[in-house]
């Protein structure tokens, strides 16, 4: 075991640093989370909107136009992600380069607006010019904002760090002075946007957004969504907590924007009434295959009803009790240990792989809807959030079978662990 070990370490610790240090996954990570109260404020009122059986109460009429009614909620909001991914990757940047923030965000977001179509055609098929259709700064741009938002941010940090920079006296006062200084860096980074505009639009794309779409992000979409793909994804997270590092952080800021573009259409469908066109989703992963509640929740059965001579265990299963509710595990998988035990590495890299495959045979079979696009918090407790996240009390009778199989194996695996711990501390007092 420890040559594996040692194995696993020499590959896979050199390609989390590179992960985890990475200065755009950061900000990507960091743009979704600064992006996560306008989610949820939509998330809300799509909810509340879609409550089941609510037409039946109200009636069909009513419900619709109530739908209608809140639908800016979601249009300027979701509808908009790609503005606020945008600025906030601009502003995650800029504070890691020590460059003001607050232009890195805005110059970011006008460098994606730079780039975006503005036309549109009606149902008639007639051409409408200068506007910004919603369509394109949704999930559809997002990759597009990703981009052009790092890009605008390097080059305006680029022009800065060269001093291509206009400095006025001391006695002018601070935001005169920095709108001066961070003339000419935002001028060439926003040039630079315009002259990538005018390039597309001479090439059979026309846009950035219909390249990314059509070369890109469709045969990843594809990679993220598949059964093996999203298996392989749980056990690499997996897999680095077994290492001791933050597998969630290291592969999510990696496959987050495909799970989230899949979100949003599946919401967009849900709102529109239509069939919801993807299985895996941001809350399909969230609460179906990686939340942290499949590991806490189970252990915790173990240590606190099952294993009650263990007064280590116990006590352990009393102080990680509150924040495993709640999906969040490092007090076990440092305090058990989890991280670096042999024998826990199975049930810990065998759990991605459990959730995963029947939460998505048990949707792709029917028996449970797909995820509507509805956001929570990832620290939603299971039960509650599979029921809302599908819409369905099935998706919470699923995360039910899920923690069932689980703690059962958990338990066979921590039985082993504390058989192994009697013969260590047998071994002991013999000696």
């Amino acid at each position: 075991m420890k040559k594996l070990t040692a194995l696993l370490e020499k590959y896979l610790l050199p390609f989390a640093n590179i992960f985890s240090k990475n200065r755009y996954l950061v900000a990507i990570k960091d743009a979704f989370l600064i992006s996560l109260p306008f989610t949820i404020f939509s998330s809300m009122f799509t909810a509340i909107a879609n409550i089941p059986f609510l037409p039946n109460i109200f009636g069909e009429k009513a419900i619709t136009q109530f739908q209608a009614f809140v639908s800016p909620t979601f249009s300027l909001t979701m509808g908009v992600i790609s503005f606020i991914v945008a600025a906030g990757i601009g502003y995650s940047l800029s504070n890691h380069y020590n460059v003001n923030p607050i232009y890195g965000a805005i110059v970011s977001l006008i460098s994606f607006i730079m780039i975006t179509p503005m036309t549109t055609a009606t149902e008639a098929g007639e051409q409408v010019l200068n506007v910004l259709p919603l369509s394109e700064v949704g999930a559809v741009g997002m990759f597009a904002a990703i981009i052009m938002s790092i890009i605008a941010t390097e080059i305006y940090r680029y022009a800065i760090q060269h001093n291509w920079t206009i400095k006025m006296p001391s006695s002018v006062p601070k935001l005169v002075s920095d709108s001066f200084f961070s003339f000419i860096p935002i001028a060439v980074a926003l040039i630079a946007a315009f002259a990538i505009r005018m390039i597309f639009e001479a090439t059979p794309f026309e846009t950035v957004n219909n390249l990314i779409y059509q070369v890109l992000q469709k045969p990843l979409t594809s990679l993220g969504t598949s059964l093996p793909a999203t298996i392989i994804v749980g056990i690499l997270v997996n897999l680095f907590w077994f290492f001791g590092l933050h597998g969630h952080v290291i592969v999510g800021s990696v496959m987050v924007p495909i799970w989230n573009a899949q979100s949003f259409d599946n919401l967009a469908a849900f709102q529109a009434g239509k069939e919801l066109p993807h299985l895996v989703t941001g809350q399909f992963t969230d609460f179906f295959v990686l939340n942290g509640g499949y590991l806490s929740i189970p252990v915790l059965i173990s240590l606190l009803f099952l294993f009650k001579k263990r007064t280590d265990w116990n006590d352990l299963g009393k102080i990680a009790l509150a924040p495993g509710i709640f999906g969040v595990y490092e007090p076990l998988i440092f305090g058990l240990p989890i991280m670096l035990n042999p024998i826990m590495f199975i049930p810990l890299v065998a759990t991605p792989i459990i959730t995963t495959t029947l939460s998505y045979l048990a949707m792709n079979l029917g028996l449970v809807p797909f995820t509507t696009g509805v956001a929570l918090p990832y620290t939603m407790p299971l039960i509650v959030s599979g029921a809302i996240v599908t819409n369905s009390i099935r998706g919470a009778i699923l995360q039910i079978v899920l923690l069932i199989i689980l703690t059962f194996m958990w338990y066979v695996f921590l039985k082993v662990l504390n058989n192994q711990n009697k013969m260590e501390m047998e071994q002991t007092v013999h000696d």
